[in-house]
């Protein structure tokens, strides 16, 4: 896992993968749900699904050509 992106408003949180067939598998291994345990004790059901996969390209407007590609 490379990083993990929360958007709460959406209940939703997006992990991204560095190994592309476990990111395959885990729908399936899990059946597309999970269980998450919350600190107060409370079980919650979690749908796994992938949200998408590879490289997008965006276009950003005013991006200054010079900027490295790290930043």
């Amino acid at each position: 896992m490379t990083m993990v992106q929360i958007d709460g408003s959406r209940r939703q949180v997006y992990i991204k993968f560095t190994d592309l067939q476990y990111l395959k598998d885990l729908p399936h291994s899990t059946t597309g749900q999970s269980e998450y345990k919350h600190d107060n004790g409370e079980i919650s059901q979690v749908k796994v699904e992938m949200a998408g996969m590879g490289t997008r390209r965006v276009r950003i407007a005013s991006f200054p050509p010079e900027t490295e590609d790290e930043q």
